[in-house]
Parts: structure tokens; C-alpha cells; sequence
């Protein structure tokens, strides 16, 4: 997955368009030693959405866990379109 894809996931899961990003290894690097999950959370938070991962292997899910609704507007993006706690990255076998 590249981060063009990545950006494209995030954007579509933010804007409504997707429900959730499914991958397969987390722990794919990216670029300069970041990982998948990292690339995923810091695209999210550019977008106001704090993710954060728990589980292990093909149990491991992204959750949202806060939300900047200013950050948000000032993209024109809806927060009413995410809730605390929705699963918004999945990992599939």
C-alpha cells in the first residue's frame, strides 16, 4: 500500500464514502522505516480523526478514539459522520 492509497482510504472512510480501510500486515513498512499503522494514524490525524490500534495480527483494529470537530470544518469535513469508538481500519487475513 503506498501512501497515495493510504491518503485516498483515509480521506474516503472520513468523508463517508467507505466505512473502514482493510489491510494485511500492519507492520509493512512504508518509507523510512514507518509502518503501515503509523502511515494510517498520522493520515487520520491530519484529517482531525485520532485512531488508535489494539489487537494482534489478523485481530488488530483501528478505533476512533477523539475527534477535532474545528480541524474537521476548517476541511469541510462532517465529524457526524464518525463516532468514539467505530472500527475505521481492519486488518484481513
Amino acid at each position: 500500500m503506498t501512501q497515495q492509497e493510504i491518503d485516498a482510504g483515509v480521506a474516503a472512510v472520513v468523508e463517508g464514502r467507505q466505512i473502514q480501510i482493510f489491510t494485511v500486515d500492519m507492520e509493512l513498512m512504508i518509507a523510512d522505516g514507518i509502518t503501515l499503522r503509523e502511515a494510517i494514524r498520522l493520515a487520520f490525524q491530519q484529517m482531525g480523526v485520532e485512531v488508535e490500534f489494539s489487537g494482534r495480527g489478523t485481530h488488530e483494529r483501528g478505533v476512533v478514539i477523539d475527534l477535532d470537530p474545528d480541524h474537521m470544518a476548517s476541511l469541510n469535513l462532517d465529524p457526524d459522520l464518525l463516532r468514539f469508538g467505530q472500527t475505521v481500519v481492519r486488518v484481513t487475513a
